[in-house]
């Protein structure tokens, strides 16, 4: 993170106080919306509470896929016009319901654990491609200047 003087660390805008102040007033105003996303959004909280990496990249992409499995059940829930808390609890403990936000996050796991070699394989890929075609202009070069030019920068040392 960020430095500010005196040593102290930058605060995020999204710091845990602000998180902890958003649920409360998510369960004081929403309870049926709070029970879905607390038990939906269970992997989530475990990544970003474990994720100890700079930028939280685990917990963000874990997040992002997590939460896509739990909004079609917020939105359900939204929809049915009156949320109660059986209707939320009712839904959450559905084996499939839970198995779609469950396995979202699952696949954050996989595409984290997934994305770093696949980008690896690429860059190299890349800088193979580079080098190939500076070995071409080089020949290119050689055939042009001919040989005499290497032997010129093999004596004066670059």
């Amino acid at each position: 993170m960020a430095r500010q003087s005196g040593g102290r660390k930058k605060k995020s805008a999204f710091s845990g106080l602000s998180v902890v102040a958003s649920a409360v007033l998510l369960f004081m105003v929403a309870l049926p919306t709070f029970i879905t996303l607390a038990v939906g959004l269970l992997p989530s909280m475990v990544a970003f509470m474990f994720d100890r990496s700079q930028g939280r990249t685990m917990a963000r992409c874990i997040f992002g896929l997590n939460f896509s499995g739990v909004a079609p059940y917020i939105m359900e829930l939204w929809q049915q016009g009156a949320q109660t808390v059986g209707l939320a609890t009712q839904q959450i403990f559905q084996p499939v319901a839970l198995s779609i936000m469950y396995g979202a996050a699952g696949l954050g796991w996989l595409l984290y654990l997934a994305m770093p070699p696949i980008v690896a394989n690429v860059l190299n890929l890349s800088a193979q491609r580079r080098v190939s075609e500076l070995r071409k202009k080089q020949r290119g070069l050689i055939k042009t200047w001919g040989d005499s030019l290497i032997k010129e920068i093999d004596r004066s040392g670059g």
